[in-house]
């Protein structure tokens, strides 16, 4: 009989594109390990970059290592969204059930991992949220109607954002699921990589593409993660915050987060 070896429950992935990162996002590893030490730490790499350090002071991270054309300044964006579209991507992590992506300008205020991964969604990160007055006559029209004229030339309106569940830089991710998905989708994934605008990026796929995948309703999302108009979640939520949030430096954001950030503190940069 085949014996089948038991998938590990969660890893936390943790991508480096350059080898100097800023105070803050130190700042933001640090605690992210911290409260993260339960579960396996990956430092997801290109080759060549020189990881030396990184190994130094956290060395119970493990060290994987992918093409430069999916990871670092050679194609940047394009080659992340490359990556995190593919099947190979994933299959490097085909031992655990979930993965977490946790980008260095994310913040983890606190672990609850495990009972994320056991209500079996297939993704869940920070919604992108509609602002109340928007779901209501006549801008629930205004909006409606621009999108479709976006669209008239073959694009992807950002108003198909709102009330999706999407953010990619603090996610947690079924691993059978995304692999899947990729092969399911292959057409929809080289159409999505033959465009550089942000509306073809890998969160705008996995937010709108796949049917069938289990996402928690933005309500739940919320206390997950915050990323776009944190302070409006903060509201929706309850005045609550999430178990982590992402962009916190963000120009647009890092006004909310001074408060709850410690890095965000003495103007750290």
């Amino acid at each position: 009989m085949e014996l089948r070896m038991k998938k590990m429950l969660l890893k936390v992935v943790i991508p480096f594109y350059k080898e100097n990162i800023a105070t803050w996002e130190h700042a933001a590893l640090d605690n992210n390990l911290r409260m993260l030490s339960a579960y396996p730490i990956c430092f997801l790499y290109p080759r060549g970059l020189n990881m030396e350090k990184y190994a130094q002071a956290h060395p119970q991270a493990e060290l994987v290592e992918v093409s430069p054309d999916w990871l670092g300044t050679k194609r940047g964006i394009q080659g992340y969204n490359e990556m995190m579209m593919s099947k190979s991507f994933y299959d490097l992590f085909s031992d655990c059930e979930y993965i977490l992506i946790c980008h260095t300008d994310a913040w983890i205020f606190r672990d609850e991992l495990a009972e994320w991964c056991a209500k079996g969604y297939d993704l869940v990160a920070a919604p992108w949220p509609m602002r109340p007055r928007y779901r209501h006559f006549p801008l629930k029209q205004f909006i409606w109607l621009k999108g479709k004229i976006s669209e008239f030339g073959g694009g992807i309106s950002r108003v198909r954002m709102y009330g999706r569940i999407g953010n990619g830089g603090l996610c947690l991710r079924k691993v059978s699921a995304f692999a899947d998905a990729c092969v399911r989708y292959a057409d929809v994934v080289a159409d999505f990589n033959r465009h550089s605008d942000g509306m073809h990026n890998e969160d705008i796929f996995w937010a709108l593409v796949p049917e069938g995948f289990c996402y928690p309703d933005v309500e739940t999302a919320m206390s997950f993660a915050f990323d776009l108009k944190p302070r409006l979640c903060y509201e929706l939520n309850g005045c609550r915050l999430p178990m982590g949030c992402h962009g916190f430096m963000h120009k647009s954001r890092v006004g909310f987060w001074e408060k709850f950030v410690p890095c965000i503190e003495n103007g750290i940069q």
